[in-house]
């Protein structure tokens, strides 16, 4: 039997990760919620089980705002609310109140900013309900029909919020690391400047729209900020997606791929770049998950630490070349690397990121494992390849959880 058991649930293009540490009595890390199908048809059940054996969950960590990893949470929480059936012990999410550094604050703002607010509620509602409607899920299946988004649901069910941190922005610089009881979580990822780059962004929209906009902790505020995220971050760029037609290579020649294009271009998104990453330690196993982090955060901290073996690697960004460059692939020394996505979103993962860590990790041995078909998973499940680069491959069905044990 294993003390370490990792679900990595089919969540479409996004993410959904269960850790469960122990035998008896386990600890429960919940990482993001994938999209309201990957909440109903696959997590509630889950989430049950442990409430009928007598666990929580200990954590839970909405890494960023984006809908592919929230929705999920919006209709979980929503229902725990009023229902409740199981019990969260600390949520880490930072939303609008936890990326304001120093600013100053009215009680009270004016009608005319109260309606910009309202109107960008309003506006981040319809666009949800557009793409729910596109996946053919219900309006009642989620809260955003009522303006509610996570800072409001949170509240409303009293769970205890970033606890680890005074109440304060899940921030690498706040505290690290931190000591829970039987494991410890290491930060990687935000840190102030990403956090400020986010809040930023946010202000320059307000301001946009009438200069000198008040500001205050009024509820509104964490509404009309995450609503506004979610409909401005899809991604500008198209990345490609290549499919095993398109290939021409020569056997044992993987590495050509990125030698043809050697110039990295890097994520600039301010919303990927507010990511959660952290290290969970459990019993001398070290597990990386990495959400959508930008890669010179993560490689700067990574550098800095002690011990740079992980035992586990769920890699940024689902696979995505602009989240992952050579500087910090030869850093993520793992032989197990989880690739969350089912590639209908910019391609992803994208093949020439892969070939990357297939390349510079040869000298060990390692396994990818896919939760959905891909056409990259497709091309990368070579017999030639995985025997001269040193690894392998497991590919889901995308109908079930994908197991991890350790």
């Amino acid at each position: 039997m294993s003390s370490i058991t990792v679900k990595m649930f089919p969540a479409k293009n996004g993410d959904c990760f269960l850790v469960s540490l122990g035998f008896e009595n386990k600890k429960h890390i919940l990482i993001d919620c994938g999209y309201v199908e990957t909440y109903r048809d696959f997590l509630k059940e889950e989430l049950i089980k442990i409430a009928n054996n007598g666990e929580a969950i200990d954590l839970m960590v909405i890494t960023h705002i984006d809908q592919d990893h929230i929705l999920g949470a919006l209709a979980f929480l929503e229902e725990n609310n009023k229902a409740p059936f199981i019990e969260i012990k600390e949520i880490w999410h930072n939303s609008y109140k936890h990326l304001q550094f120093e600013k100053e604050k009215v009680e009270e703002i004016t009608k005319q900013e109260l309606t910009i607010l309202n109107r960008e509620v309003v506006l981040g509602s319809s666009f949800l309900q557009h793409r729910i409607g596109q996946s053919r899920i219900r309006d009642e299946d989620i809260s955003a029909k009522q303006g509610s988004m996570l800072a409001a649901l949170i509240l409303e069910g009293g769970y205890p919020w970033n606890k680890s941190f005074g109440g304060k922005a899940v921030n690498y610089e706040n505290k690290n690391p931190i000591l829970k009881d039987q494991y410890i979580l290491t930060l990687l990822s935000p840190n102030t400047d990403k956090l400020k780059r986010l809040s930023n962004t946010w202000l320059r929209e307000l301001k946009k729209q009438k200069m000198n906009f008040l500001l205050s902790n009024e509820r509104i505020f964490d509404d009309a900020y995450e609503f506004y995220l979610i409909r401005h971050e899809e991604q500008k760029v198209v990345e490609s997606n290549i499919s095993s037609g398109a290939i021409n290579y020569e056997e044992k020649s993987i590495e050509k791929f990125f030698w043809q294009n050697p110039k990295e271009e890097i994520d600039k998104s301010v919303v990927n770049g507010s990511s959660i990453s952290f290290i969970i330690e459990y019993q001398s196993k070290r597990l990386l998950f990495l959400a959508d982090a930008h890669p010179d955060i993560i490689y700067d901290n990574i550098t800095k630490l002690d011990e740079k073996y992980f035992d586990l690697v769920k890699l940024p960004h689902h696979g995505s070349k602009r989240n992952i460059t050579r500087d910090l692939i030869e850093n993520l020394n793992s032989e197990l690397f989880l690739i969350s996505t089912n590639g209908d979103k910019h391609g992803h993962p994208d093949f020439d990121s892969l070939a990357k860590l297939l390349y510079y990790q040869r000298h060990r041995p390692k396994t990818l494992v896919f939760n959905y078909e891909t056409s990259t998973s497709k091309i990368l499940n070579d017999a030639n390849w995985k025997e001269h680069y040193n690894y392998g491959v497991h590919i889901s069905n995308g109908t079930a959880a994908t197991i991890i044990e350790m």
